[in-house]
């Protein structure tokens, strides 16, 4: 039976709902800080190693350089900006990516906690936000992933989500946000106009069905879809265009710069093509990578399922907002699935589809007040044994490259060496 209730409880205002936390909540706030904290040294420390490199790092720093110096191409957006106001202020590119780099990194986790850090922690919640494809996949990667534009869209779920919880009823206004966040992160890096599916869910699961603002929200979305589609329809750059890009980053150069015509970086890579992605993801394809991605994806999935089961969370919603909600996270999932044929960064997909969905999984156990059910001192006690073990045995691997046994289960590679 699906349990008919009131979307938010705007009669309870936010700020009060916690005026005393619990000692145990306290804790895991302290505790979630910490581990984004650490994520933030991590990228600071990372950030300072790659100022100090005479060299651009052609993935880490080169996917943020792609600018619009020798015309409008993919994922252009953020670098021109970069470009135009090192230009202006006469700064360093680079020192200037790297401080902006850091900064954005910082807002989106900040977000983030302020987003979830209220969420009544039990075994379930504690296995869905620590889980090593959400934030621990951050210092997991260190120091392959770096600040990737994924966060873009991350940050404009937590503000749109962080919007809604809000005593203030939403307008308008907010869907015409989210509709411009939604064309700057398209082109910022066109792949996440699959990831949109998102937003719209966010909203239907506050208003309980296809109400005013869902309808408002998918209509503001269908830019950043027709700019995505033309985007992707567009041919491939050529080397001219690569070659105006690296001259706008002199005298520093990636190595994709330098070595013409190899796709050993992010700018190299405007001018593949689909059948030159399709064989360089294939090249690093093996039996290994395969089950480890299979294995891993499952994992990544378990704290979403055992958090949904464990707080019931389809009781708070209407059965048709399920069956919208389903749809539309369907959709995202079947939709990316010709990411991982063409391209190699498999870790940050799936971390991607994890992300999305713990925080609207945490915004609806806050809106609901969402109880976890109360179990025997011995259940309890070994529910937190298997949470910690899960979150200790496996990591989520970036990319194909780093796809292996030991690289994703740390305690094989702990076994061998006593062997």
């Amino acid at each position: 039976m699906v349990i008919e209730q009131q979307p938010f409880k705007r009669h309870i205002p936010h700020e009060t709902a916690h005026t005393h936390p619990k000692p145990a909540q306290r804790w895991f706030a302290r505790i979630f800080f910490g581990v984004i904290s650490v994520a933030i040294c991590m990228q600071i420390y990372l950030g300072a190693l790659l100022w100090a490199q005479p060299e651009i790092d052609e993935w880490l720093l080169g996917e943020w350089l792609i600018n619009y110096r020798g015309g409008f191409v993919r994922r252009g957006l953020i670098g021109e900006i970069l470009w135009q106001i090192s230009h202006w202020l006469a700064l360093d590119i680079i020192k200037l990516t790297i401080i902006v780099q850091i900064a954005t990194l910082i807002a989106y986790l900040a977000l983030v906690y302020l987003l979830i850090h209220q969420v009544a922690i039990s075994p379930a919640t504690a296995l869905l936000f620590f889980s090593p494809a959400f934030i621990l996949f951050f210092p997991f990667t260190w120091p392959h992933l770096g600040v990737r534009k994924e966060v873009f869209l991350g940050i404009l779920l937590c503000l749109q989500l962080l919007f809604l919880r809000t005593s203030k009823p939403p307008s308008i206004l907010i869907a015409s946000l989210i509709g411009a966040g939604a064309l700057l992160c398209v082109l910022s890096h066109e792949m996440l106009v699959l990831f949109l599916p998102y937003v719209l869910i966010a909203t239907v699961c506050h208003e309980q069905r296809l109400g005013k603002l869902s309808i408002a929200t998918a209509l503001a979305l269908i830019p950043a879809i027709v700019v995505a589609g033309l985007i992707m329809r567009a041919p491939h750059v050529d080397v001219a265009t690569i070659s105006a890009i690296c001259a706008s980053l002199q005298p520093n150069l990636p190595r994709d710069c330098v070595e013409q015509g190899s796709l050993h970086g992010a700018i190299a890579f405007l001018g593949a093509t689909t059948q030159q992605g399709i064989q360089f993801t294939r090249f690093f394809t093996t039996a290994e990578t395969t089950n480890v991605y299979f294995i891993t994806g499952l994992l990544s999935a378990i704290p979403i399922i055992v958090t949904t089961i464990t707080y019931r969370l389809w009781q708070y919603v209407a059965r048709n907002t399920v069956i919208l909600a389903g749809s539309l996270w369907g959709l995202s999932l079947i939709a990316t699935i010709p990411l991982f044929i063409v391209a190699a960064d498999y870790g940050r997909f799936i971390n991607i589809h994890v992300t999305c969905t713990t925080l609207i999984l945490a915004s609806l156990i806050q809106a609901h007040r969402a109880t976890y059910p109360s179990l025997p001192r011995p259940k309890s006690v070994m529910a937190w044994i298997g949470t910690i073990l899960f979150i200790t045995s496996w990591q989520l691997p970036m990319w194909l490259f780093f796809a292996t046994y030991e690289r994703a289960f740390p305690w094989l590679a702990f076994i061998s060496i006593n062997n």
